[in-house]
């Protein structure tokens, strides 16, 4: 249900924080991102002179010379204020970048990089190793080497670097993993990046295709519909509420890859927006406590980042929880909706007479209770047994399927009409039924026959335990009630319900 990914030399990736300056998108390798922290209100001096050095910055007790990108470029000045400072390092040195903002994190393919003519004396044509294009998304790819490399880019001494060395020497200093550090529902998060894809600037959350408390809606990513989840949620720290129809989101993969096939399910975290790049430990105790995982035996690490609590989720039991999987299964890509009309109905028996198209049935049997539906009505009929995410607690929805790359809510027909099925799912049949424009799919014990006979409206509204709203009589003068949006408990227009929320066609 996932897009294939490219084979061969294509499909190999590296992971990218994107930053953004003077409305230029930059990317650089997370392994050359120390960590990225607000600009302060007030840099420090520093002893040399350039054009581009607005000045210093104190992390962690070292003097870090700050060099504004927009100017190092020949473009606008980095924003005065609510600025980022990018530490970048190479070789156990490190300076800072002055940009205007972080946007997150991104897998990039070779594919997704191309050439790059500049003049000879453009600062790019010297530090930018590639241009990207991912998604929506157009940028440079920053050399660090290059960078580091420009003459008079002023670089201290790496402070952390002297306990890396440590750790590989068996010193026992902490083990460290890059993050994308979050907001959502006002709490701050971290996320290891390796199990990233990508971060997705707020942009239209298209509503699910039913109510759920995980499942929020889904997000347009690289040419697919990308499910999107309550994070706090699904971390079991609480809830977002009620999610606005516009969102930020962490693109993350599910579950593991499937090496057959070269294919990853993805789903989308909602944040509110990302913060920070940054260094956490990898496998040490969290330094301010841990929040436990309902029924994993897993827990989130709480650590402390510039003096403020920051949950760091487990990326296992993130990516691992069989809950997102089942919602990431939903993943389809975005294409326009079929318009080749109805599905053949096969095995059926020929329809007779030379009645309109409007006067066509489908009929068929729940158990003892015969019902037909508009012909113009059905758009598919299916094998009974199909993957379904299930819904508990939903009467009369019970579960979604993917049908022509498009989640259908699955209606419990026989419940809601008060008779009963008898025919084993592996031995029914699904019928695809699109009214009011909406959709939905409901499970029957056999298909009858395609008749074309009049309709015999009897009253306005009725349900199948008082007289019918409408029938027909077919060949063998049975009697067939007819089931309009009502009964299939879609809306009278293209609004949905307030308790049953679906994709309109």
């Amino acid at each position: 249900m996932t897009p294939p990914e490219p084979a061969g030399p294509a499909a190999t990736s590296r992971l990218y924080g994107l930053l953004q300056v003077a409305g230029i998108t930059l990317a650089m390798a997370t392994a050359a991102i120390r960590e990225v922290v607000p600009r302060p209100a007030q840099l420090l001096p520093f002893p040399i002179t350039r054009p581009d050095l607005a000045g210093a910055i104190a992390v962690r007790g070292a003097i870090i010379p700050v060099i504004d990108m927009g100017l190092m470029l020949g473009l606008a000045p980095a924003c005065v204020h609510d600025g980022i400072v990018a530490i970048v390092r190479h070789q156990g040195g490190v300076t800072g970048l002055l940009l205007d903002c972080i946007e997150g994190i991104a897998r990039l393919p070779e594919s997704a990089l191309g050439a790059l003519h500049y003049p000879d004396d453009a600062p790019l044509h010297r530090l930018a190793a590639a241009g990207f294009l991912h998604g929506d998304t157009r940028g440079v790819v920053l050399d660090t080497a290059q960078l580091a490399a420009m003459p008079g880019l002023p670089l201290v001494p790496d402070s952390l670097a002297g306990q890396r060395q440590e750790h590989r020497l068996g010193h026992g200093a902490e083990d460290k993993v890059t993050c994308l550090v979050f907001r959502a529902g006002g709490q701050r998060l971290a996320l290891d990046a390796h199990a990233i894809v990508a971060t997705l600037p707020e942009s239209a959350l298209a509503p699910p295709p039913v109510t759920n408390a995980l499942w929020m809606g889904s997000l347009a990513w690289n040419g697919v519909a990308v499910p999107a989840v309550d994070t706090l949620r699904l971390a079991g720290i609480g809830s977002l509420g009620r999610t606005p129809g516009r969102s930020a989101a962490v693109v993350i993969h599910v579950g593991p890859a499937d090496s057959a096939a070269g294919t990853r399910a993805r789903a989308a975290l909602l944040i509110d927006g990302v913060d920070d790049i940054r260094q956490l430990p990898r496998h040490a105790g969290a330094a301010l406590g841990a929040i436990g995982i309902a029924g994993t035996g897993a827990a989130h690490a709480l650590v402390d980042l510039g003096g403020q609590p920051v949950l760091h989720l487990s990326a296992t039991a993130i990516t691992g929880d069989p809950r997102l999987a089942e919602v990431a299964a939903m993943q389809v890509p975005v294409a326009p909706e079929d318009t080749d009309g109805n599905q053949r109905l096969r095995g059926l028996p020929a329809a007779t007479g030379t009645t309109s198209t409007a006067d066509a049935w489908l009929t068929f049997r729940l158990g003892e209770a015969r019902y037909a539906l508009p012909l113009g009505a059905v758009e598919a009929v299916l094998p009974g047994e199909q993957p379904l995410l299930p819904l508990a607690g939903q009467f009369p929805l019970s579960g979604v399927f993917l049908h022509r790359d498009r989640p259908t809510p699955v209606l419990d027909l026989a419940a809601r009409l008060g008779c009963s099925r008898t025919a084993a799912v592996d031995e029914a049949i699904m019928v695809v039924v699109g009214m009011a424009g909406q959709r939905r799919a409901f499970l029957v014990d056999m298909l009858c026959s395609v008749e074309r006979v009049p309709l015999q409206a009897l009253r306005t509204q009725a349900t199948s335990r008082q007289l019918p709203a409408a029938t027909i009589r077919c060949r063998a003068n049975e009697t067939w009630e007819v089931l309009d949006a009502a009964a299939l408990g879609l809306a009278g227009d293209a609004t949905p319900p307030a308790d049953i929320a679906c994709l309109t066609a």
